[in-house]
């Protein structure tokens, strides 16, 4: 099955919509809160993978807002 480009999760209890752009090899997530947050997921120099926001300095919140999209996308399956 297709992800949607849009979507719900549901972050401290309350609904929040998500937006999925592709651009490149690269998927973005704009996660509409009061205050806009755009999230990826990106290699570790150890080769690992972590969630960031865009530009930096949202990291706890991608920490957080992160797997609850892999939560998600997994429950397509």
């Amino acid at each position: 099955m297709d992800a949607p480009n849009e979507f719900e999760i549901f972050y401290k209890g309350e609904a929040v919509k998500v937006n999925r752009v592709v651009m490149g090899n690269e998927k973005l997530f704009n996660v509409q809160l009061s205050s806009p947050l755009v999230i990826t997921r990106a290699d570790h120099f150890n080769g690992g993978k972590f969630w960031t926001s865009i530009p930096e300095g949202k990291q706890n919140l991608a920490e957080e807002i992160g797997p609850l999209i892999e939560v998600f996308y997994r429950s397509l399956n």
